[in-house]
């Protein structure tokens, strides 16, 4: 049995592996102890799968988070219980080492691999100093480790780049925080800053996407600055490093190879903690790899344990990673006003709750900052075309977050409408065409001959005309509640969350009739006043909660274009603040209840989710 890398991953396999009897040998390229960049934080779950005699590398135990924005507004939380325990991780990681050396495995520290190859049956391990051959190789050399390169296996990621600091401060400034850790949202694009405690200083610094930020040195001296820190450093130590972050389930096995810990990915998402899942990971290769020697099983039994037991944790951490990390701001007004978030975050650090359960309690309060952005803006009409200028670059991350919190029922529903009535070869308008993503929905979910997307407001066309390449797709520059084209010229209008920002939505869609050919659809999407007591009453507190920055505009009743007949549908979902309609051309939506004078079809009237 072999193991390629001696951190936590690759320690805790070798350990594993030796206490049970096995023949190990382990390789790392350095020599412990040996400094390792990282925050060292060990969140307290990491109890359930460690012996207690880690608790003798711990520096600080901390039950105490501060949580700001760019520096300021500070939200104090306290636990009862332990939330993380710090580590240096030359210390820490070399504890795992000598732990694995006394359980008998054979430690050669200072040999690199450089090739591994795979045969039927045993791996060939070459290194800088010699040659070995296994039976099953547990991969643990890191984000660019050898093992994964040579056997062709690419895990899913995205790369965040950091920039630390082991910075020690006058002992009065250590003093004052000494027993909290502290997470900054806003101070680097997509990530976080961070201030943990050791046992004489600080270890700190900011780390974000490696695509959002580029050099994040920049962001570290604002960050130092943000936090007061410059006239008390007293010493400081700068290291800037690498981490992959997990970008969805990916292969990490060969026929006798598993990738652990950083080399498979195994970086939680949200937190960007790596350490447990190294641990973890490691664990479960060596009991595998025992249950293989036993001819038991194959390393097939691997990929499918951490898909069951890590994957699904980390797509939900992803999803609520997308809002703190695209939105800080939004991130941190979640917590300053609902309590119950950071809460749950100290028991998902404690292993007591899941990802799952914050990201459900996290949909419904994300949902009612982004409605304030896509199209629930109460704005004069001659202002629209400047206001979505002004956003056209952040409008598609907002889009992306409501359609996986409060609007994915509406969208998906939106998406079978035009899959049932996009036909083929159809010519489509899609007015108020925004970013385009309508278009791209369109295109997913039918095949049309030709796509003509109009709107106000040139940014945002930029915007779609750069990521919809199609020869069949058209864009322009027009108001859609006065159409410049001919009755009948198209066999589909779509239109989604833009008629809130009109005057006389009943007129447009008038308008949207008007160039249907006799057989053609109308599928529309907009925001809605809820007629039901409660609905109202949770538009009423949307409206009082996002009074200072945005005026929120609901369609009312009177105001919803709609028809009632055999040939019409309307859709709602939410409670009843998002509507989806579909109408026909014998439609007439300034009146209701107009009888319709072609034969009716079987389309329902009603939905409601």
């Amino acid at each position: 049995m072999l193991v390629a890398g001696l951190g936590p991953a690759g320690a805790t396999a070798a350990y594993e592996l030796s206490k049970n009897g096995l023949k190990v040998l382990a390789l790392d390229k350095q020599k412990h102890p040996r400094y390792k960049p990282c925050g060292g934080g060990l969140t307290a779950k990491i109890e359930k799968i460690l012996e207690p005699d880690f608790k003798t590398v711990v520096e600080r135990t901390v039950c105490k988070v501060n949580f700001t924005f760019k520096g300021s507004g500070d939200i104090r939380a306290v636990s009862d219980r332990p939330l993380v325990y710090m580590v240096m991780r030359d210390v820490f990681d070399n504890f795992l080492v000598e732990k694995a050396r006394a359980a008998g495995a054979e430690i050669h520290e200072q040999e690199k691999v450089t090739q591994v190859e795979e045969g039927k049956d045993s791996v060939l391990v070459m290194t800088d100093k010699n040659t070995y051959f296994a039976n099953i190789l547990i991969g643990a050399d890191g984000v660019n480790g050898k093992v994964a390169r040579s056997i062709g296996l690419k895990p899913k990621k995205r790369t965040a780049v950091l920039i630390e600091g082991e910075v020690k401060v006058k002992e009065k400034r250590f003093k004052k925080v000494e027993d909290e850790i502290q997470f900054d949202f806003g101070s680097v694009p997509y990530g976080y800053g961070w201030i943990f405690p050791k046992a004489d200083h600080f270890s700190l610094g900011v780390g974000g996407l490696k695509e959002m930020i580029k050099n994040p040195k920049p962001y570290y001296s604002e960050f130092l600055s943000d936090q007061y820190l410059l006239d008390d450093i007293e010493s400081e130590r700068k290291f800037g490093y690498t981490i992959p972050i997990f970008d969805g389930e990916s292969k990490i096995i060969s026929s006798r190879t598993m990738l652990a810990g950083d080399a498979a990915a195994l970086v939680d998402p949200f937190l960007g903690e790596g350490i447990y899942y190294a641990i973890r990971s490691g664990q479960i290769a060596a009991e595998v790899a025992e249950g293989i020697l036993n001819g038991k099983i194959t390393t097939a039994v691997y990929q499918e344990r951490i898909a069951q037991e890590i994957y699904p944790e980390f797509e939900y951490a992803r999803k609520i990673g997308m809002v703190f990390y695209t939105f800080p701001k939004i991130g941190y007004e979640l917590l300053k006003r609902y309590p119950e978030f950071y809460e749950l975050i100290f028991d998902v650090a404690r292993g007591e709750a899941s990802y799952e359960q914050l990201w459900s309690k996290l949909k419904s309060k994300a949902g009612i900052e982004i409605l304030a952005f896509i199209g629930l803006l109460k704005t004069k009409p001659q202002d629209v075309r400047e206001m979505y200028d002004s956003i056209a670059g952040q409008y598609d991350a907002y889009v992306s977050l409501w359609k996986n919190t409060m609007g994915k029922g509406v969208w998906n529903y939106f998406e079978e409408l035009l899959q049932k009535n996009v036909k083929e070869g159809a010519m489509v308008l899609d007015a108020g065409t925004g970013t385009g993503e309508a278009i791209k929905a369109v295109l997913k979910n039918s095949n049309p001959s030709k796509v003509v997307g109009i709107d106000i407001s040139k940014g945002m066309l930029k915007i779609a005309r750069e990521k919809i390449k199609d020869k069949r797709i058209s864009f322009g520059v027009q108001d859609f509640s006065t159409l410049p084209y001919p009755d009948n010229s198209f066999d589909v209008v779509t239109c989604t969350w833009a008629l809130e920002t009109l005057k006389e939505p009943k007129k447009t869609v008038s308008e949207f009739l008007r160039v249907i050919n006799e057989d053609g659809f109308v599928i529309y999407a907009f925001h809605s006043l809820p007629i039901d007591i409660f609905g109202r009453l949770y538009s009423y507190l949307m409206e009082r909660l996002l009074k200072k920055e945005f005026e929120l505009r609901f369609l009312t009743p009177k105001e919803r274009p709609f028809h009632k007949c055999g040939r019409s549908s309307i859709g709602s979902f939410a409670g009843g603040l998002a509507t989806v309609v579909v109408l026909r051309k014998c439609c007439n939506v300034t009146d209701e209840t107009a009888p319709c004078l072609i034969g009716e079809e079987e389309i329902p009237d009603s939905y409601t989710r």
